[in-house]
C-alpha cells in the first residue's frame, strides 16, 4: 500500500513510499512503476 505520496508546488508527485502490508517493509518507488502491468501480478504469490 502507498504510506506517503510528497508533491512539487506543480502536485507533481516527487516521493511516494510502498509499505508491504504483512511485514511492514517500506520501500521508495518511482510511480510511475505502479502503472505498469509488467510490475504486478494480481492476486496472492
Amino acid at each position: 500500500m502507498i504510506t506517503e505520496l510528497k508533491f512539487d508546488e506543480q502536485d507533481m508527485v516527487v516521493h511516494c513510499l510502498l509499505e508491504a502490508v504483512i511485514s511492514k517493509r517500506s520501500e521508495p518507488i518511482d510511480w510511475q512503476q505502479l502503472k505498469d502491468p509488467n510490475n504486478w501480478l494480481v492476486g496472492w504469490k
